[in-house]
């Protein structure tokens, strides 16, 4: 299983278990996505929760990215281990209440 695979996964369980429906995936894999794409595809989505792996690149621009994000009404929450040893996947959750 690949780093990314691990990833989605674990969000995919984290959503189960809170109760949250997947919106939409981003996979961050190259040229790195910025906080405002981020947040777009979030509002497009009408997410309530993003959820960043804490292996995510974006993670290091974790408290910015959760700054932006309440000035939408959105929560973000940082899934894993802050201080992993690698960076292998990337991956980015919005999520959304359940209907």
């Amino acid at each position: 299983m690949s780093e990314i695979d691990r990833q989605r996964n674990e969000v995919a369980s984290y959503a189960e278990s809170e109760g949250l429906a997947l919106a939409d995936v981003l996979n961050d894999t190259r040229d790195g996505l910025t906080i405002s794409q981020v947040t777009e595809t979030a509002r497009s989505h009408g997410a309530n929760v993003v959820v960043v792996p804490a292996e995510a690149r974006l993670a290091e621009a974790y408290t910015r990215l959760a700054y932006e994000l309440e000035q939408h009404g959105m929560r973000c929450i940082l899934l894993g281990d802050p201080h992993p040893a690698t960076h292998h996947g990337h991956v980015l959750v919005s999520l959304g209440s359940r209907s």
